[in-house]
């Protein structure tokens, strides 16, 4: 598991300078409003991302403590 998950970084690592640059190039195309409402449900994904690790984290928790 660990290692598939290195991997994986390390792969994405070497081919996000290529792959940033062809989206990019993409992404000057697209509307102000558009790049907005991108960025936004993004932000509002990592809120939420966030939020659900606390819960479950916090259940994990009570769990061990009983």
């Amino acid at each position: 598991m660990m290692k598939e998950l290195i991997f994986t970084l390390t792969f994405l690592c070497l081919c996000s300078p290529a792959l940033a640059e062809e989206a990019a190039s993409g992404l000057s195309a697209m509307p102000l409003l558009t790049k907005g409402l991108i960025v936004t449900a993004g932000g509002l994904g990592g809120v939420f991302l966030v939020l659900i690790l606390f819960f479950l984290l916090i259940k994990a928790m009570g769990k061990l403590l009983r």
